[in-house]
């Protein structure tokens, strides 16, 4: 019950005026003028390594780690 309420009022809410909408009309003008994308990404930061060496070693270490801490005996 509530589901078909809950759609009555969202379809009822599609209806609505939007007068501020309404008054914009449609956009006459031109298109904005598409410019090269090279100028773009030359001042874009330079490519990076890629870091999955890296996380793949440091989580090889802290399994070797947490396997010689569950290992070792307890202290007294």
């Amino acid at each position: 019950m509530r589901l078909l309420v809950l759609l009555l009022l969202a379809s009822l809410s599609g209806c609505a005026p939007f007068p501020e909408i309404d008054a914009m009309g449609p956009d006459t003008g031109p298109p904005p003028q598409l410019l090269p994308i090279d100028d773009l990404l030359a001042q874009a930061a330079p490519q990076t390594t890629d870091p999955g060496p890296a996380v793949l070693a440091r989580a090889a270490g802290l399994r070797a780690r947490a396997s010689a801490v569950s290992a070792a005996p307890p202290a007294p």
